[in-house]
């Protein structure tokens, strides 16, 4: 019995060990960051079992399973299956495609990205935003539309991309947010299934801007939309894939609730 307390006190110590590395090469976290959670510290929040399982659950939140490499996201791959098909360069669609009205709701010209947010830590919300993957793709992108169609993907999206702002909801119309960094934009064309939000390169910043879904026709609505972030001739500086919804999906969602 001795020996097998011996052994489950020595493998305690060792997971912690091993928890402070990979930290430290995570995060560049010294050693004394993680001795509140060593079994032998005066940590008496939770029992030792408990220590180690939560470390455990956090690591899990941190980075996939297997030491892969992600060239992008999953959702990304999946929504590029469904890439539109007639695609032309961005200069084309700010020549040839129909310039849309768009409104600023949100403009910090001042604004700098942090490194790091505090919602981005594994304690933070159940670790919702704490997925190293996650966090690489949003610091790589600046442009990304969301919707407007549920509480739980506002509060998700807004703490992805590390600012607040208002959503506003209308019987009649959907609107198309795009938060957009280190870009001042001046114009938004649409053309098929591409919408470009044209604008000029800063070096800090953030806009959100929004669009009405009845101002774009897509050429084929099973396909989805893409958004390219340009410059006022045309060059793309990132890009997005969203589905299309059509503008009376508030005005649907009433009318199920009654029943109608």
């Amino acid at each position: 019995m001795r020996n097998y307390k011996w052994a489950q006190g020595t493998f305690k110590t060792v997971l912690v060990i091993l928890t402070g590395v990979i930290l430290d090469s995570l995060f560049g976290l010294p050693s004394w960051a993680v001795q509140s959670f060593a079994p032998d510290s005066n940590n008496k929040r939770l029992a030792p079992a408990n220590q180690s399982k939560e470390l455990q659950e956090r690591l899990a939140r941190l980075e996939p399973a297997e030491p892969i490499q992600m060239n992008d996201l999953p959702s990304r791959v999946e929504m590029e299956k469904f890439y539109p098909s007639d695609r032309i360069h961005p200069a084309e669609i700010i020549r040839k495609g129909t310039s849309i009205p768009f409104k600023v709701i949100k403009e910090d010209p001042e604004y700098v990205r942090p490194v790091y947010d505090k919602r981005w830590h594994s304690t933070y919300s159940g670790g919702r935003w704490s997925y190293i993957p996650l966090r690489m793709y949003y610091a790589l992108h600046r442009l990304f539309p969301a919707y407007d169609i549920g509480l739980s993907e506002q509060y998700t999206f807004q703490g992805d991309v590390g600012i607040t702002f208002p959503f506003f909801q209308h019987d009649t119309k959907l609107d198309l947010y795009m938060v957009v960094f280190q870009t001042s934009v001046n114009k938004v064309y649409t053309l098929g299934n591409q919408v470009v939000v044209a604008g000029k390169p800063k070096r800090n910043g953030v806009e959100v801007i929004t669009i009405t879904t009845a101002d774009l026709h897509p050429s084929n609505k099973k396909e989805m939309l893409l958004v390219q972030l340009t410059t006022a001739p045309g060059d793309e500086l990132d890009d997005a894939l969203i589905p299309y919804v059509e503008p009376d999906f508030w005005l649907k969602q009433k009318q199920k609730s009654r029943g109608n």
